[in-house]
């Protein structure tokens, strides 16, 4: 009898950055892929779950990289210097797809769904599109696989130097709401936003809901 010793399950709570998450591929090889616009195809890395969650990461990173840089910028003083750090892997974690969610199918017998990860994009997507922050984590708290259950959906958002939480809380919380009223049949009981400040040391960072 042979002892076989299973392979090495990815931590969830790691980045889909890490290397051991990566299916054998490395972040410089998926880089350059996306930089060709995934041309030529390369099944290896379109077959990959964990290829894809770096790719989405890697994606959003590039979305976002001005703004950081802006932030950095402009902090005075300078920002604290595990934000940066936080943010990268927030990126990576909030690339996994999670659950499943219903969507209402006109055809009978068809099962049609959306990822929680795709949700969660909406949200970031939402943020992406605000000055002056954006949207390091987006969490959905509920039975969000039973239809019509009550979900909450919890925010955290960094704002840079010479923001306005308030408004930016407002903004992002109406427009949260819009997209998910769209693009989902989700129902939404709430949503909390914690504001994190990159200009302050973390021991020191307001958060409000």
């Amino acid at each position: 009898m042979n002892d076989i010793t299973p392979a090495p399950r990815p931590d969830p709570g790691a980045s889909p950055l890490e290397p051991q998450n990566l299916d054998g591929h490395t972040i410089e090889e998926l880089s350059d892929y996306l930089d060709r616009g995934r041309q030529p195809r390369d099944a290896s890395i379109e077959t990959s779950p964990g290829a894809q969650h770096a790719l989405a990461a890697l994606s959003r990173l590039r979305t976002i990289a001005p703004k950081i840089l802006e932030a950095e910028a402009a902090a005075k003083p300078p920002a604290n210097d595990g934000w940066i750090k936080r943010i990268l892997d927030q990126i990576g974690i909030q690339a996994n797809s999670g659950r499943d969610i219903p969507i209402e199918a006109d055809a009978a017998g068809a099962n049609l769904s959306i990822s929680e990860g795709a949700v969660r994009a909406l949200v970031r997507e939402v943020g992406d599109e605000l000055p002056g922050m954006f949207v390091e984590r987006a969490k959905l708290e509920g039975e969000v696989e039973s239809p019509g259950a009550p979900v909450a959906v919890n925010v955290e958002i960094s704002v840079f130097h010479g923001t306005n939480p308030t408004e930016v809380m407002d903004e992002l919380r109406s427009g949260v709401l819009a997209a998910l009223g769209t693009h989902t049949e989700l129902n939404v009981a709430e949503v909390t936003i914690t504001v994190r400040h990159p200009d302050v040391p973390a021991d020191e960072e307001e958060h409000q809901s």
